[in-house]
């Protein structure tokens, strides 16, 4: 199947389907339509082939784990903004898998299992990402 998406007023539905990179689409999705600050309300679906990440404040760096086999996607919070010209995805994801044992954590790279369904609505404020010491804060005009 195709990628499919609607836009009703200042939301947007996103199908994304079995093999697709997640963040390619989301941002084919998000370059499309010209949005770069906005709010994801939620997404469904599965994902394989992840790797999620925690941040270590003591060591200021991501502690990553790579996980291969499809996981459902229970829940997933986070926002829109730019970063550097180009619109930014920060995620966090709670994923179940075969034990149904939750992990999670920030969402870093992904390939959609069968289906992902997902809802942003578009933010009428300019939320942008500054340069920062050990990461890049969000901050609003």
């Amino acid at each position: 199947m195709k990628l499919k998406y609607r836009v009703d007023g200042e939301k947007v539905f996103i199908r994304m389907d079995d093999g697709e990179d997640f963040y390619e689409t989301l941002y084919g999705v998000l370059n499309e339509l010209g949005w770069k600050s906005g709010i994801v309300l939620n997404a469904i679906g599965m994902l394989k082939d992840f790797e999620i990440g925690w941040f270590n404040t003591q060591k200021s760096e991501y502690e990553k784990e790579y996980i291969s086999v499809p996981h459902e996607l229970v829940s997933v919070q986070g926002n829109i903004s730019d970063k550097d010209g180009e619109p930014f995805a920060h995620l966090h994801v709670s994923l179940a898998g075969p034990s149904r044992s939750i992990v999670g954590g920030h969402l870093f790279k992904a390939t959609v299992c069968n289906t992902v369904e997902m809802f942003i609505l578009k933010s009428n404020l300019n939320l942008f990402r500054v340069k920062g010491e050990t990461f890049r804060p969000l901050d609003v005009v």
